[in-house]
């Protein structure tokens, strides 16, 4: 089988693929069943999904290809999904479902609640993607096509009070988008970041988290799944905990947590506050991540050692060019072996010892997952984003493959290396909404 081919089986009812031989326990939870096994050759890696009305479906990806000796079939197979060049042919599905992604960027929640569509043997179906940037809204337009954007500020299409009767505005923007089964929705989340010291959590962009909240009150998904920083909550704008009530009066059962990315298997330990809330089920995030937590973490080089010698002819392939300065810094580490730099050779500003930023101009360990990819993980400044074994920064691709783009997702119309930064930098890895999706979905 071609590695570039995902083959989707619908089982039926109790049925489990032929000829594979399981080397992994399925994990069992309420309302889906996630099992992954090899061939009994080793020459592929199945993943099956059950139902909660025992249907069944699975994704057949070929291992075959890598000079590598697998022994957990999951991480095969998410290994292998990243290195897909070309989205797999789908079939038609009977049902579909209807999403709508605010502040959508490239799309990382909307590719994996339509992998999580996929894995349920549903239609994805994106009735309106919303950013006020034209640039990833063009990368979203490409990798799923037909759906219906806007290039808005979100607060021109929602543009009423909380409590309040629908707005001119408002009316025909909810009126053509219809019924809708899943919200995703990221908000900007600069101003609540730790990293941010200008604003300190206190930045009016807090406050479009309530636009979430007015979509929800017009609208009525059937699901929701928020995400962001891992600070939302310290807003001093408290915009998150309205948003709460307002989902909470409007009767839906939600949950809330902290989800660290790396016990999903995404090899980046990338904190998040996610709100997921649903009409018709009642989910627990932490459940839902012990039910999906892989047994080993994703290293660094277990999702971009290949990279290693691809071709830097091209800017998503390229890392940054960087000034003699942080040329000095980056060989000071591998000619001493370190992975931090010391204060000695950093900026005036870092040599008093008391600073808080020990990851700035720090070199990626190789055996863990890296530290949250920004869109500044071109500088060495602005986090530990020199290579492990090059000294270089990350390249796009390399980032992308960090925040679980696999390789077929299309980057190819963005012109600028600071744009293609921000919007990988910015997007959430596919592994959370594909987990939280399923869990929806499981009926």
């Amino acid at each position: 089988m071609n590695f570039s081919t995902i083959c989707l089986l619908d089982l039926g009812k109790g049925k489990q693929p032929e000829n594979t031989n399981s080397k992994k326990a399925a994990k069992s939870i309420p309302g889906v069943r996630e099992c992954f096994s090899f061939s009994s050759s080793g020459r592929s890696v199945v993943r099956s999904v059950v139902l909660a009305n025992g249907r069944s479906a699975a994704a057949r990806l070929d291992t075959s290809v890598y000079n590598r000796n697998f022994d957990d079939p999951q991480a095969a197979f998410d290994y292998a999904f990243l290195r897909l060049r070309e989205r797999p042919p789908q079939p038609s599905y009977t049902e579909t479902v209807r999403v709508v992604d605010l502040f959508c960027g490239c799309g990382g929640l909307s590719l994996g609640a339509r992998e999580a569509c996929e894995a349920s043997n549903k239609q994805f179906s994106c009735v309106g993607a919303v950013d006020n940037d034209p640039v990833p809204l063009e990368v979203y337009k490409r990798n799923f096509p037909g759906s219906k954007t806007f290039a808005r500020e979100i607060t021109e299409l929602l543009d009423g009070k909380i409590g309040s009767s629908i707005t001119s505005k408002e009316y025909p923007f909810v009126r053509d988008l219809g019924h809708v089964d899943i919200l995703l929705a990221g908000p900007p989340c600069q101003g609540f970041s730790d990293l941010n010291n200008h604003s300190r959590r206190n930045d009016p962009r807090n406050i479009l988290y309530e636009r979430v909240a007015r979509f929800v009150e017009l609208v009525r998904p059937t699901h929701i799944l928020i995400e962001n920083v891992s600070t939302a909550m310290l807003g001093k704008e408290k915009a998150v905990e309205r948003s709460l009530e307002v989902i909470e009066r409007l009767g839906y059962n939600f949950d809330s947590g902290i989800v660290d990315t790396a016990s999903i298997g995404v090899p980046q330990k990338r904190k998040r506050h996610v709100i997921v809330a649903s009409l018709v089920r009642r989910i627990s995030v932490m459940k839902v991540i012990e039910k999906f937590r892989v047994d080993r973490e994703r290293s660094v080089m277990w999702a971009i050692g290949d990279l290693v010698n691809e071709s830097k002819d091209k800017l998503f392939n390229k890392p940054s060019k960087q000034k003699v300065e942080n040329v000095k810094r980056i060989m000071y580490l591998f000619d001493n072996g370190l992975f931090d730099l010391p204060d000695s050779q950093r900026p005036k500003c870092h040599r008093t010892g008391r600073h808080s930023y020990k990851s700035a101009y720090g070199r990626i360990k190789p055996d863990e997952p890296s530290q949250t990819i920004t869109g500044g993980f071109g500088s060495p400044g602005q986090g530990r984003f020199i290579h492990p074994i090059e000294p270089r920064t990350l390249s796009p691709h390399e980032a992308a493959r960090l925040q679980f783009f696999p390789d077929f997702f299309d980057f190819s119309s963005v012109k600028k290396r600071t744009a293609l930064a921000a919007m990988i930098g910015n997007a959430a890895p596919m592994k959370l909404s594909y987990i939280f999706g399923l869990e929806l979905l499981a009926q």
